[in-house]
């Protein structure tokens, strides 16, 4: 990955981030007529597709929740196999697995299953040209729909490609709404009002990595009303490793743990699961300092799935980082109320579990 420095006034970046949705999508839409579209897609590629577009494959578990939402689900005909490991709870269960999560492609399963349309995620677009060379019936777009800055205009793109435009103007208007109370209410902080904080990023699997804000995930806590303690470090990816003696010398108001959804969070888990997870990872940091740390001592550490931080529901981990950082700003807001709407109001399942801890009540 290219290498970039990360700036320091992160209220630069939120100028930014929130005007991405409001014209890129329109931009990308070259043409359509009743029997085609023509799109640049996420990487940048000029696609036409044939419409009507019936049958999709998405290569990556999060965009085909985004799908989903979308009212698409009896369009997808083949899904990645992290979809049926980690996004169980929206069925699809008979669906076949067409490809490896951000890996290799199976281009005799799509052969079978004759989609209209191949959807990669942005990670894939170095390999873009390659699928479609090796599928030249089947149009092939980068897009993955999951991000705070690229999400809303990919999917207004998908919504016209599907014939979904009511749905997706539905999840984009659920998503303004709340993203807009966060920005409003945490607007006018003074620098001295906002918390530091410390974003680790796949705390499940390996330690002292922060999270920057132009990593996707960071740029979800922006704007949130804290001070990111990454934004100032000169990277060569989206990750920074740190160590503890960094960390320690920071000394966070608070330390923020990346969760891979489907293993230790999400559907089915408990309170009684989380403080037990969270305790773990205080405990495997003890010999290096941790409970030293204002947030330790606090009770500032906290834990969040990514299904609340990548994919259609960023929103709600933008509204658990802001009510963590600031309950007293959004006693009315409740992510967990949230949760259970969106997964009610856009997939009509229930669906009990914890996605971030200490639950932000």
């Amino acid at each position: 990955m290219l290498g970039y420095l990360i700036v320091a006034a992160s209220c630069l970046l939120m100028a930014v981030v929130p005007s991405l949705a409001a014209d890129n999508a329109k931009d990308q839409i070259l043409n359509k007529t009743g029997d085609s579209i023509t799109i640049i897609d996420s990487a940048g590629r000029t696609v036409n597709i044939p419409l009507p577009v019936e049958h999709i494959i998405p290569t990556d578990y999060r965009t085909t929740e985004a799908l989903l939402a979308l009212g698409a689900r009896d369009m997808v005909v083949g899904v990645d196999t992290a979809f049926h490991q980690r996004m169980a709870e929206f069925g699809l269960e008979d669906v076949p697995e067409a490809s490896v999560h951000a890996g290799e492609v199976n281009y005799e399963e799509i052969l079978q299953l004759k989609p209209d349309l191949i959807i990669l995620p942005v990670s894939g677009a170095s390999y873009a040209d390659e699928v479609a060379k090796k599928l030249p019936t089947i149009p092939v777009i980068v897009m993955s729909a999951t991000t705070r800055q690229d999400g809303i205009p990919e999917l207004k793109i998908l919504g016209q490609i599907l014939g979904k435009e009511e749905q997706a103007n539905e999840l984009i208007n659920w998503t303004n709404k709340y993203s807009g109370i966060v920005e409003e209410r945490t607007r006018d902080l003074k620098d001295s009002d906002k918390p530091t904080f410390y974003y680790e990023y796949m705390s499940e699997s390996s330690k002292w990595q922060a999270i920057p804000p132009t990593n996707p995930a960071g740029m979800v806590v922006e704007g949130c009303g804290g001070r990111n303690l990454a934004a100032d470090l000169l990277l060569n990816g989206s990750v920074a490793q740190v160590d503890a003696e960094w960390v320690l010398s920071k000394n966070p108001d608070f330390i923020f743990m990346d969760l891979m959804k489907g293993f230790d969070s999400g559907p089915g888990k408990t309170e009684a699961d989380m403080k037990s997870l969270l305790a773990g990872y205080v405990d495997d940091r003890a010999s290096e300092g941790f409970g030293n740390l204002t947030a330790v001592q606090n009770n500032h550490v906290c834990l969040i799935d990514r299904d609340m931080v990548t994919g259609p529901r960023w929103v709600i981990g933008h509204v658990c980082f802001a009510k963590w950082l600031h309950p007293d700003l959004f006693e009315d807001l409740s992510p967990e109320d949230m949760n259970k709407e969106y997964l009610k109001e856009f997939h009509e399942i229930d669906v009990p579990g914890i996605w971030a801890y200490p639950v932000p009540k």
